[in-house]
């Protein structure tokens, strides 16, 4: 069952639906589903598919020929072992695409342009000169975003300026991570977004298990399971100096956020640990966060954005001994278990934002915010450091909001504070406020809530979210 991206697969059928010459450059993190996207918009179409692997220049073009030749049929090619080069496949490509509407795939291109150092000069070649009045509709892809960022898309690039479109494919929303799970408790599904986020390839191994306390065990706290090591082997791909890394993500995990926390929990200096923070945040593992509005970097935290780095860096290590000796169940009740709720409660503000998001994109609030986010401050009057969960603004409106994940329904104090402390960023516009509860509501708040006063949204509205 194919699961989401109805804007990326949209944008690609409109192109599709052109008759001329089309360039689509698609990249992102690892797992994130771009191939699983490209073959689904491919399915039913007349196209060739290659996936670049580490092999040399003359094992990526008998294998781009095999695929050319299996892919579409022509007796002139029936036999041939190998083209002579890759411009002789190009000028071939030109020639069949002239005729008929041609999708032609270079998966994992970083690996081909490595292995033929001068592809991309030889693509923008029969870009600007053959294929350019043909149907042919190209499309690159890679899961190294550096590389796609300064090799493909950057001025640097011979292909710069030859791309008709591009799509950087992000993590599935919570929404739709949840549609992995059909046969899962309602929670659960939402406890899964929490262990691995929006990411395809990991929800789906999660799902093979019938609740979310065996799949965790069976694979993060298994020595054979399919996530027991995988963050580490992706930084030990993506990185070098792994072991730093490490370090900074258990910091991070464990509740340092700020650059001079960091620093002292790894034993290096700020200048040095900003470096590998750059990298960490290009990878999108982890984000640098302001407060709403704020423009002083004296307010900026580090907090993981990648899920399952969040929930392997916060647990596994502490369980690594537990998981050798296979006692993956008691690592479960004794080291994850207790702790899982306080560890969730942040995620849970994220997908508070997302739903958010979700209303205003579907247009089920009038307010077009344009800024979205959290919001931390000092109160002048009071004297003390001040938080806000989640604050949407725009130039007229204002929307802040409490997430509560507890076990005790929200009563109406939260609201009263939530209203003290949105005074804060008010700056003359107009105030909206919305709670946020996994346990309901006291009847005390109902009663005394203004209709108009805020929006109250329980669990089972979160989890309704999307839901056709």
């Amino acid at each position: 069952m194919f699961i989401g991206r109805h804007q990326e697969l949209a944008a690609m059928e409109k192109r599709y639906a052109g008759t001329r010459f089309e360039f689509l450059v698609i990249y992102g993190r690892r797992r994130v589903g771009k191939t699983r996207l490209i073959r689904e918009f491919i399915r039913d179409k007349n196209a060739v598919y290659f996936m670049a692997t580490e092999q040399s220049e003359k094992e990526q073009l008998i294998n781009l020929t095999a695929a050319l030749r299996e892919q579409l049929p022509d007796p002139r090619t029936q036999f041939l072992p190998q083209f002579a080069s890759f411009e002789d496949l190009f000028s071939y490509l030109a020639e069949a695409a002239s005729r008929q509407r041609l999708v032609f795939v270079i998966d994992e291109y970083p690996y081909l342009a490595r292995a033929v150092p001068g592809i991309s000069s030889i693509l923008q070649k029969y870009i600007d000169n053959a294929w350019g009045t043909t149907g042919l509709y190209l499309i690159l892809c890679g899961s190294s975003m550096s590389f796609m960022e300064r090799q493909v898309l950057s001025y640097q690039s011979p292909l710069y300026g030859r791309r008709t479109a591009q799509i950087k494919l992000h993590p599935l929303p919570f929404y739709e991570s949840m549609r992995f799970f059909p046969e899962w408790k309602d929670e659960e599904k939402l406890l899964a977004y929490g262990v691995c986020g929006g990411i395809p390839q990991y929800l789906l191994y999660l799902s093979q298990y019938a609740t979310l306390e065996e799949a965790v065990q069976e694979e993060f706290l298994s020595v054979s399971g399919h996530l027991q090591e995988e963050p580490s082997n992706l930084m030990l791909q993506e990185l070098r100096e792994p072991a730093v890394y490490n370090s900074i993500l258990t910091a991070i995990a464990h509740g340092a956020t700020r650059l001079n926390e960091i620093a002292q929990a790894v034993g290096k200096e700020s200048g040095q640990v900003n470096f590998y923070l750059s990298n960490l945040k290009d990878l999108e593992i982890i984000e640098k966060k302001k407060p709403v509005e704020e423009t002083a970097t004296r307010r900026t935290i580090y907090q993981i954005k990648d899920n399952l780095y969040r929930f392997w860096y916060r647990f596994i290590p502490e369980c690594t001994s537990l998981i050798a000796m296979g006692l993956g169940k008691r690592a479960w009740k004794e080291k994850i278990a207790p702790d899982f709720p306080e560890y969730f409660r942040h995620i849970f503000e994220d997908i508070c934002l997302q739903y958010v998001q979700y209303l205003v994109a579907t247009e089920k609030i009038p307010e077009l915010y344009t800024q979205y986010g959290s919001w931390w401050g000092t109160d002048p009057q009071k004297h003390r450091g001040e938080e806000i969960d989640l604050v949407c603004t725009s130039d007229t409106d204002v929307l802040c909001g409490e997430c509560k994940w507890r076990k005790e329904p929200v009563g109406y104090p939260v609201l009263a504070t939530l209203k003290e402390r949105g005074a804060l960023i008010q700056k003359g516009r107009q105030m909206h406020y919305i709670l946020f509860s996994k346990s309901g509501f006291t009847a005390g708040l109902q009663e005394q809530l203004d209709t108009d006063e805020a929006a109250l949204i329980s669990l089972k509205n979160i989890l309704e979210t999307g839901k056709v």
